[in-house]
């Protein structure tokens, strides 16, 4: 389980997905080099397992993402995957992810599926689309689920992460903000998405470093 990786303070996973395909594991390498550590490439994205496969032969700490059924869940565990990522509560993925040794992570969004997900035995839950609440939903849910590990998911921009920090988020998850819609084409478009990566990482640091000044 990814339990102390995913949810260490200041966590930042990056999601990669481009509908078109194009040089995946490049993008994934930019992020790294950013900072950031954790990424999730979803499987909807051309070539997605064989650039899971690569980074996690590498030692990177990678998922897939747009997990749907047990079928898919399969396959990630097979190309090395470590944590799996639905865009809802889908409770045989959950639990052919437990069974596999990897960490579903169900996408929720109301206090009912919150529930739920708990009950089928998930531990790390992203609320999803996070934009449609924005930091203030997030804060609301921490009444009733003060200690749930939550992630925003969807829509996140570089420039919310401390507000989503502040809101009591335990990691943040950010996409196209990073890597753009559209695969990288050339090293500039490589070097963006580390420069993107490395904003991030730092927005995350800061918004750490000011949430324990205030305690």
């Amino acid at each position: 389980m990814l339990e102390a990786t995913l949810l260490g303070p200041g966590s930042l996973i990056g999601i990669v997905r481009f509908h078109e395909g194009g040089d995946v594991p490049g993008a994934m390498a930019a992020l790294v080099r950013g900072g950031i550590e954790q990424v999730e490439v979803t499987i909807d994205t051309p070539g997605a397992l064989d650039a899971v496969a690569i980074a996690a032969g590498e030692g990177r700490t990678v998922g897939v993402g747009t997990v749907v059924d047990s079928e898919q869940v399969r396959a990630a565990a097979a190309a090395g995957a470590q944590f799996v990522v639905s865009p809802g509560l889908v409770p045989e993925v959950i639990e052919t992810a437990l069974t596999l040794g990897l960490e579903p992570m169900p996408g929720v969004f109301t206090a009912t599926e919150i529930l739920t997900a708990t009950a089928t035995g998930a531990r790390v839950m992203k609320l999803f689309p996070a934009s449609c609440g924005g930091p203030s939903y997030l804060s609301a849910l921490r009444g009733p689920f003060p200690t749930l590990a939550l992630i925003p998911t969807g829509g996140v921009r570089i420039d919310e992460v401390q507000a989503y920090l502040r809101a009591g988020a335990t990691a943040i998850a950010l996409g196209s903000d990073l890597v753009g819609r559209v695969a990288p084409q050339t090293d500039a478009d490589l070097e963006w998405i580390a420069a993107q990566a490395a904003r991030a990482t730092a927005a995350v640091r800061d918004g750490v470093l000011s949430a324990q000044a205030s305690v």
